[in-house]
């Protein structure tokens, strides 16, 4: 249902790592089921090397679909240094940070994971879809999901994942309780009060 190393690159004059986490974020609005509306995304004229490649700031951006193929990132040794798009939007962990070419590596950089700008409801809870996530740590509280009887709505983030243990022993134990044909949860409202309906985890 939801889908989430990277060795870090080191270059030969320079190793170069910051944190993603603060200045470099993109604000993405999410909501259940939501798709992108292409007329709400404004075109960019970013500037482009010799390869073709784009290349610019997030700043300069309003969705990750039109982030530059290069993102500014920083400077080593005064020599602006870029992320891959692909790399941005990958897993969180030390990647490689080139040149404004694409091609040279003059350091690497750590990619924190995303706090994704998920709606709230009355009582404060994020709700969403996990595809939208870039890790579990990122997935909202309320995630959509669709009922036993075909109902839409929202299960708990932490009666999906159920109890987490904290020994090998316990996790041995809390797996060996489990019903071999899975568990129903609570299938909420947008609320997150309202039971609505059953959601099932699991094989029956």
């Amino acid at each position: 249902m939801k889908m989430y190393s990277k060795g870090a690159l080191i270059s030969g004059f320079a190793i170069f790592i910051i944190s993603v986490s603060g200045g470099l974020m993109v604000s993405q609005n999410t909501s259940a089921k939501n798709t992108v509306n292409p007329s709400h995304i404004t075109p960019i004229d970013y500037s482009e090397n010799e390869h073709g490649l784009t290349f610019g700031t997030i700043e300069e951006s309003n969705s990750f679909e039109i982030l530059p193929d290069l993102i500014y990132a920083g400077s080593v040794n005064g020599i602006k240094g870029y992320l891959l798009k692909k790399d941005y939007l990958g897993e969180p962990g030390d990647v490689p940070l080139y040149d404004v070419y694409g091609k040279t590596i003059i350091g690497s950089f750590h990619i924190s994971p995303k706090s994704m700008n998920y709606p709230k409801n009355k009582k404060g809870q994020t709700y969403g879809s996990s595809a939208d996530a870039t890790s579990p740590e990122t997935e909202p509280e309320l995630i959509s999901a669709i009922g036993e009887d075909g109902t839409s709505g929202y299960v708990l983030k932490k009666d999906l994942d159920g109890e987490l243990p904290k020994s090998p022993e316990e996790a041995i134990a809390i797996q060996n309780s489990r019903s071999p044909g899975g568990l129903d949860i609570p299938l909420f409202d947008v609320d997150g009060k309202t039971v609505i309906g059953v959601f099932h985890v699991g094989e029956k």
